[in-house]
């Protein structure tokens, strides 16, 4: 009898074991993920001051992957996710961070400036370039994930998409008249504001 309640009292404790075991390694997880996701951060935050520095390495690493694409005469179809994710990106890159913004943009010269603000800034556009690009690569080492397609077909119908999204892109900014480029705007520098100085004395 002593023996059965031994053995009945082992069995309840192994459950408690395992779990508080369970615990544990979540825990353990959960601080390894902080701990490389605070790193990843911090050196995001030191080089966010060098965008073209920033993108220049991007660019090396999207030649890396189309090196290891032609290469290898195949990875068609994450070549296509890469397409469209970096296009669905650049989209929220050019159009307002929400679309009540618009109303409220400059449409005269007479009415107040303000802002354009993204949907996803400058920074998030570059980080979500190079991990996806990175994703890219890796899965570019996994033969099994080479999928024959007749990539034509994949080539036209992204190319469909882009001229798709760019013709209601921009369809939407000359409905609301607004610019998401410094590109032909005005700026105001050191001798602009001399100039104009003199020009008022």
């Amino acid at each position: 009898y002593q023996r059965r309640v031994h053995g009945d009292q082992h069995l309840n404790m192994e459950p408690e074991e395992n779990a508080k075991a369970n615990e544990e390694q979540e825990g353990y997880s959960e601080r390894m993920s902080f701990f490389i996701w605070q790193n990843i951060q911090s050196y995001v935050d030191r080089v966010s001051i060098y965008p073209k520095s920033r993108w220049a390495a991007a660019g090396v690493l999207f030649m890396i992957y189309l090196y290891r694409a032609i290469i290898n005469q195949g990875f068609h179809v994450i070549s296509y996710f890469l397409g469209l994710y970096m296009l669905d990106k650049f989209l929220g890159f050019i159009s307002p961070k929400e679309e009540d913004d618009v109303a409220v943009l400059p449409t005269r010269q007479t009415d107040e400036f303000k802002p354009f603000r993204r949907a996803v800034q400058e920074i998030d556009l570059w980080k979500s370039y190079v991990f996806a690009v990175l994703i890219s690569i890796v899965l570019s080492f996994l033969e099994f994930l080479n999928i024959p397609v007749f990539w034509p077909l994949l080539v036209m119908y992204f190319i469909m998409v882009v001229i798709v999204a760019f013709k209601t892109k921009i369809a939407h900014m000359i409905k609301y008249r607004y610019v998401p480029f410094d590109i032909g705007k005005r700026t105001y520098n050191k001798k602009n504001a001399k100039k104009q100085h003199h020009t008022l004395t």
